[in-house]
């Protein structure tokens, strides 16, 4: 640390007024590049999540700023009913990684707009108010997204017409527990068709505690949902365009979903997400309900996939994201097998997470956050979810070997300094 320390000047002078939704970090980052960013003390940090999952090709990419200079140099922005040749070209290329869905694509620009953008048009082509979703699902925080969500109990007013159903809460496919969450999801349904328009799903539960519903589940809700004429919609904000591997995790499964939301990768660092409406089961008719807001089917977002695609495309970071995350998680495996401390590594291509494990006397959240402040000590940013219990790490897809053995080692000592911690509560 600097003898003057930069952070905290900052934050002490114009911390104030920003509105306090969160316990802020005690660094102010002033760069970035590729997996790395700095504070204004000029310390290093290993970034683990890609800004908040978004920045995918690393920071400061030189590709990503040619482009956005471009269009910035291009067209600002257009009106609601006015299409750009950006945005047409990327609707095209989305279309085509995702050939199952015969898709047809809006641009908007965040992860819970999409989520609503979504559903609003699923209530009103079924005629019917009512969605499903998982008890630990994340699908945002606006009003409405956060209504179908984990949070949804602490939402007022509340929604009506909401309807949790259990999610597998397993890492591989547990046969009693995978029935039991089916026939679960088959009851609702019983009980409630005459009023469910959608059932809307994480692939893979992130925020809820990194969990990977089966094959099997999905591809039975899938069958449940034909069976009475209920939208199944795919929440892929963090699965989709290219991070587990393939376009979108669906592709995985074998289930292709009426609608798919996406965000977070597609727009490299800047706020694009996009609803992809299946052309096999949606109406190709002119829908009855418009739907226009000052950020939909922008110039940059169209720029934006366009890039990230044919650098996914170019680069096969498809390929590369596989094989990314299993050297990721060998390493997790590796370190688990030495610490009590971590458990459970688990993952799919770039997506991966451990629990933490024997914190004795601290509640999870704060063994949570000890674990993060102490990371940040040795240089990784790293995130926890599921009340404290697991730490996520989402990396962007440039990422190297040598970035995952820094991760290693740093988490090692990170584990050494919680250990003491914890002896220090007995």
């Amino acid at each position: 640390m600097s003898q003057t320390d930069n952070n905290q000047t900052l934050l002490s002078e114009y911390g104030k007024y920003m509105l306090p939704v969160l316990n802020f970090r005690d660094i102010v980052l002033v760069r970035g590049q590729g997996s790395y960013v700095w504070d204004a003390n000029g310390n290093r940090y290993l970034d683990l999540n890609s800004g908040q999952f978004c920045a995918v090709l690393g920071h400061s990419d030189p590709g990503v700023s040619r482009r956005m200079l471009e269009i910035s140099q291009t067209l600002q922005d257009t009106d609601t009913s006015t299409l750009t040749e950006a945005v047409l070209r990327a609707a095209r290329k989305i279309h085509d990684c995702a050939p199952e869905m015969n898709g047809r694509i809006i641009f908007l620009s965040t992860g819970a707009e999409a989520v609503e953008c979504c559903l609003k048009y699923a209530k009103h082509i079924k005629e019917k108010a009512g969605v499903i979703s998982f008890d630990k699902a994340y699908h945002g925080l606006t009003h409405g997204s956060a209504a179908y969500s984990m949070s949804r109990d602490r939402i007022r007013p509340t929604v009506d017409h909401s309807y949790v159903t259990p999610a597998p809460l397993v890492h591989v496919d547990d046969e009693a527990e995978t029935d039991r969450c089916i026939e679960a999801f088959r009851q609702t349904v019983d009980d409630r068709k005459q009023d469910i328009a959608a059932a809307i799903f994480e692939p893979i539960i992130s925020g809820g505690g990194f969990f990977f519903p089966p094959r099997r589940y999905f591809q039975a809700i899938r069958k449940i949902c034909d069976d009475n004429g209920i939208f199944l919609v795919f929440d892929e904000c963090q699965t989709g365009f290219g991070r587990t591997g393939s376009w979108f995790y669906y592709q995985q499964l074998g289930c292709v979903p009426d609608f798919v939301v996406s965000a977070k990768a597609m727009g490299l660092g800047y706020p694009v997400s996009c609803v992809i409406a299946n052309g096999n089961t949606i109406p190709h008719a002119k829908f009855a309900m418009e739907y226009f807001s000052s950020h939909q089917n922008e110039s940059y977002a169209g720029a934006l996939v366009s890039h990230l695609i044919d650098e996914i495309e170019t680069r096969d970071l498809l390929d590369q994201n596989r094989a990314s995350g299993a050297y990721l998680l060998a390493k997790l495996n590796a370190i688990a097998a030495e610490s009590s401390l971590v458990s459970a590594p688990r993952g799919k291509g770039l997506m991966c997470a451990f629990d933490l494990s024997a914190t004795r006397r601290l509640d999870s959240k704060q063994a949570g956050d000890l674990f993060c402040r102490l990371a940040q000590q040795n240089g990784l940013l790293t995130q926890h979810c599921n009340l404290g219990r697991t730490i996520r790490l989402l990396p962007n897809y440039a990422a190297t070997r040598e970035d995952f053995d820094f991760f290693g080692t740093q988490l090692k000592a990170t584990l050494v300094m919680f250990q003491a911690t914890l002896d220090q509560t007995l």
